[in-house]
């Protein structure tokens, strides 16, 4: 019998070998055991699908609501744990307080601090809630730096929540992660002041990935996944 979260994982896998889909990650030979919040930069394109596969444990992604809401997907997403963003609701506060109870049990937060797309070389405000989440569960943050070599997206555009869209998704190729060290922010210090600091991070493992994408050889036909 499967498990909830056998079930993603292998319709995952199967995805990433029929599209050819492969990884390239450093640093996470070296994140801590027990709590800890991933904290990625939200690009078009650049995916967390790996996660699950790099880590010793399931990540509780914090995800908009609208996705949970698609037919067999959202169902996947709720049996394995994934937490909704209630965003602009008088249940904005729940994916904080959900997300706050697997960090005290030991478990491991995925979150995205911009909240939203943000296309590649631009920064807009990101949200406080990692940094709050941390200094109220002890939990460290681990920045992470996604980046996906542009050759490789494809640009979208869709009907979203009744508006339209546009976007970017990788059907092939190999995705990039860099994990920063684990830190624990200053209860002391400014909120917003270290979320600026905690983006900066997040940027500049996008920057040491992006770099280390150019110096490959992008000529191997039919690359295999890594896990």
């Amino acid at each position: 019998m499967f498990t909830s979260t056998q079930i993603p994982r292998a319709i995952l896998k199967s995805y990433f070998t029929v599209f050819n889909r492969s990884f390239d990650v450093k640093g996470s030979e070296v994140l801590p055991k027990g709590a800890k919040i991933i904290a990625m930069n939200h690009t078009p394109g650049c995916d967390p699908l790996y996660l699950p596969f790099i880590l010793d444990e399931t990540p509780h992604f914090l995800l908009q609501d609208g996705l949970f809401r698609i037919p067999f997907i959202g169902r996947m997403l709720k049996e394995s744990g994934q937490i909704p963003v209630y965003r602009g609701t008088d249940r904005a506060k729940e994916a904080r307080e959900q997300a706050c109870e697997i960090l005290r049990a030991g478990g491991t937060i995925a979150i995205f601090p911009e909240g939203k797309d943000v296309e590649f070389g631009t920064r807009i405000p990101a949200k406080t809630g990692v940094v709050r989440m941390a200094l109220e569960t002890g939990a460290p943050i681990i920045p992470l730096g996604l980046f996906a070599p542009h050759q490789n997206l494809t640009r979208l555009n869709f009907q979203w929540d009744g508006s339209s869209r546009c976007g970017a998704w990788q059907f092939s190729g190999k995705s990039y992660l860099r994990f920063g060290a684990a830190y624990l922010p200053d209860a002391q210090a400014n909120v917003h002041a270290q979320t600026e600091e905690l983006m900066d991070r997040i940027y500049l493992l996008v920057a040491e990935a992006e770099k280390d994408s150019k110096c490959e050889l992008h000529t191997l036909l039919n690359p295999i996944p890594q896990w």
